[in-house]
């Protein structure tokens, strides 16, 4: 039997987020659920009283709750600044502060962008591949922030555990929606429909990443899933390196086939492109480049945002101001990548 918290525990809560939240009219679900372990659409559903509220989930919204009433997290604004206080939470002063990098809308961006729009507008199935490290997370994270109020929306990364064992990934996604594991994996085919249920009752778009490690059973799962809430408003995008995309389009295997013939959009990207890398690199400051010396940094970036933004980082700490050679970016590859460039 799962345990639940009785309806008065779970009823005070619920009224006591939302009174938080009629304070802060700057904040939503969205805000709250970056801060813990619960979806979006778990945060909306507790606070209308559509899910039941089990016990993993109240102590989550209890204890992010509490934080942001403490001030240690959701800090109010002023002016589109955030009020930030020169001490820890622990009374250490701050010593330092790690600048966020720099989001910039490439192609590869705009497209995965395009993609998510479509999934959530269609609540259809999407497929992103591109090369590790070009910019498939942060574009996700950018679109997220861009839509926060209006499409709720999942991302699950895969590991070695959710990417093979039926049951884990069962698990780890009904643990979102506030589906609580009950016994062992004889269970499962009620921890799936039980996820189903919640899930039509607070649809939103589930992004998975790294999908090329992830077994047959499990894509196949993930169809199924989707055949069964799509029409309440259930959208899925599988984000992968290139492999995923030639696995799906030539295995015989017919549960693949049943998914590849439900993607109703297909976004095959190739990372940061040669022009949009020397906006970028202007943009960062870095005027005074050899064009052979570009060539080979575009070269050895292979397109990806990843590599690019750490070699940048890189150039401001040790050659800020100094002219940009073939020989500099072959010490940054052998530095950053173990890449040894014959210049």
């Amino acid at each position: 039997m799962i345990r639940q918290e009785t309806d008065a525990t779970t009823g005070a809560l619920r009224a006591e987020l939302n009174a938080f939240f009629a304070t802060r009219p700057d904040l939503s679900g969205v805000d709250l659920a970056a801060h813990s372990t619960l979806a979006d659409g778990t945060v909306r559903a507790f606070r209308s009283g559509s899910i039941p509220g089990g016990t993993e989930v109240c102590n989550e919204i209890r204890r992010v709750l509490d934080q942001a009433r403490a001030g240690e997290i959701l800090q109010q604004t002023r002016n589109g600044a955030a009020v930030l206080t020169d001490v820890l939470p622990t009374g250490q002063p701050v010593k330092r502060v790690r600048k966020a990098g720099t989001f910039y809308q490439t192609t590869t961006a705009k497209r995965i962008a395009d993609v998510l729009n479509f999934c959530v507008e269609n609540s259809a199935i999407g497929v992103i591949t591109a090369d590790f490290g070009a910019g498939k997370t942060e574009g996700v994270n950018a679109w997220r922030r861009a839509h926060a109020g209006d499409a709720d929306s999942l991302v699950i990364e895969f590991d070695q555990f959710s990417s093979r064992n039926i049951i884990d990934f069962v698990c780890l996604l009904g643990h979102h929606f506030g589906v609580e594991r009950a016994g062992g994996s004889a269970n499962g085919g009620y921890l799936f429909r039980e996820l189903c249920d919640r899930l039509r009752k607070s649809p939103c778009l589930l992004i998975f990443d790294q999908c090329e490690r992830v077994s047959l059973r499990i894509l196949d799962l993930i169809r199924q899933i989707h055949d069964r809430t799509h029409e309440a408003g259930v959208g899925v995008v599988l984000l992968a390196a290139p492999i995923l995309a030639t696995r799906m389009m030539t295995s015989r295997a017919s549960d693949l086939g049943a998914l590849t013939s439900r993607v109703g959009l297909w976004a095959m990207l190739s990372g940061v492109s040669k022009s949009e890398m020397a906006s970028i690199v202007k943009a960062e400051g870095f005027t005074d480049i050899e064009e052979a010396g570009f060539d080979l940094w575009h070269k050895s970036t292979g397109g990806s945002m990843r590599r690019l933004m750490r070699a940048l980082d890189l150039l401001k700490a040790k050659h800020a101001g100094k002219r940009i050679t073939e020989k500099t970016i072959a010490g940054v590859a052998g530095h950053l990548w173990g890449m040894s460039l014959n210049v």
